[in-house]
């Protein structure tokens, strides 16, 4: 894709969770609990990650990020880890794919020499998510329904029938869109919602799209790596697709973030 003039982008994220055996309940070995993080530390040294932030206090919470790991302060791509979680994250900032596709390489290899039985230990668990973040900012007078059928091509609303009532003065305190669509290749879904949110302390709208898979459905044999980055360039190729046919170019071309 070319580099857009504008981008809405705030944050890409390719995140693995695991650990969650039925819902609410979970399950972990113990050196996942104790050791995981100081592991994954020392492996993410090697391949520069040097300045690691502890955010949790070492408070063991099942899918709660725990450590985050840069190769310098406050830059980005960043790796974060928590009993259950990891991710690999990159801001609009540097953004390209082919740059952070390469960041999920070297993160997968940090977290493949931190345990290399582990991945396989958790498959029937596991789950691999691709997650792209998108701001826009309508004007302040601007309806949020006309917003989206203009540069999204969304058609939803409350009937005028209600709206026309005496006692409600029209305007909408909270706007959202969640729409989840089965996926072939990679089997999974993709998962789009669209909400009112403050964005750097400025109204606006979040579009957060998400290709999301259960690696047991996708990986038949035991699970590489490699296995993982080649689901991260199809769910790319679905990221793509979204993109290009959900929200019109106006959309953060008239609309600056």
């Amino acid at each position: 894709m070319p580099l857009l003039e504008n981008p809405p982008l705030i944050e890409a994220i390719f995140e693995l969770r695991w650990g969650e055996v039925s819902p609410g309940r979970f399950q972990y070995h113990q050196n996942e609990e104790s050791l995981f993080a100081g592991m994954f530390s020392a492996s993410a040294k090697n391949k520069g990650f040097v300045v690691v932030e502890n955010i949790q206090n070492n408070l063991s919470l099942p899918m709660a990020i725990s450590h985050r790991f840069r190769k310098q302060q406050d830059t980005w791509p960043c790796f974060q880890v928590g009993l259950g979680i990891f991710t690999i994250n990159q801001t609009k900032e540097q953004y390209n794919w082919d740059s952070f596709k390469n960041s999920i390489k070297i993160g997968l290899e940090v977290f493949n020499n931190t345990d290399s039985s582990l991945i396989n230990s958790i498959k029937d668990s596991l789950s691999v998510s691709l997650r792209y973040q998108d701001a826009f900012f309508p004007g302040e007078t601007e309806v949020i329904e006309q917003f989206l059928e203009k540069h999204f091509n969304i058609n939803f609303g409350l009937p005028s029938s209600f709206l026309d009532n005496e006692n409600l003065n029209g305007k909408h305190h909270s706007v959202g869109f969640n729409v989840e669509v089965g996926l072939e290749k990679p089997q999974g879904v993709v998962k789009i919602t669209i909400a009112k949110a403050i964005i750097n302390d400025k109204p606006g709208l979040i579009m957060e799209t998400v290709v999301h898979s259960k690696a047991k459905e996708v990986i038949n044999n035991d699970i590489k790596y490699t296995d993982l980055l080649e689901w991260a360039n199809q769910a790319h190729d679905i990221q793509q697709h979204a993109f290009k046919t959900i929200i019109n170019p106006t959309a953060y071309k008239e609309c600056k973030v």
